[in-house]
């Protein structure tokens, strides 16, 4: 900490614990739901103001807040906090995890250099409940050289 800093008084602290339970009444609530989860992704940010909104160590700015709501708004319509979300991307994702997974698996068998890029993929997707256009194209990369190799071995014979 910086050396001029002056930590609150327990008073100031009371006061802006009891002021921000007024004000930050939805706020708090989810984010005492969600704390967990925010551990879990950490979000570093929201677990940060959700201490700072309990302990009162600190005053909250306009700006402050402003972030706090915004970003509570944001993950209320992400699948990693939102249980509808979660269980419609769940649906959505599955077949492309079983790809995935037959991909990891045909890759496993040819002890392919990718291995760990299927994997790390396959991680990012359970996690984050998408996949990007880069990351398929990489994976079919990988399908195809992989579903090659097994039947080079056929045209020889």
């Amino acid at each position: 900490m910086n050396k001029f800093y002056r930590k609150p008084l327990p008073e100031t602290m009371k006061k802006n614990r009891e002021a921000y339970k007024e004000v930050f009444k939805e706020e708090i609530a989810w984010l005492k739901d969600n704390l967990q989860t925010l551990t879990e992704n950490k979000h570093k940010f929201l677990t940060d103001m959700y201490l700072i909104l309990v302990t009162g160590s600190r005053k909250v700015t306009p700006k402050m807040s402003e972030a706090i709501v915004n970003s509570i708004t944001k993950c209320k319509t992400s699948a990693a906090y939102n249980i509808e979300l979660r269980a419609a991307a769940t649906e959505k994702i599955t077949p492309i995890l079983e790809k995935i997974t037959m991909v990891e698996s045909l890759a496993e068998q040819k002890g392919d250099k990718a291995l760990t890029f299927v994997k790390n993929v396959k991680e990012y997707v359970k996690k984050n409940y998408r996949i990007s256009k880069k990351q398929m194209e990489g994976l079919n990369k990988v399908y195809k050289r992989v579903s090659e190799d097994l039947f080079d071995g056929d045209k020889s014979e």
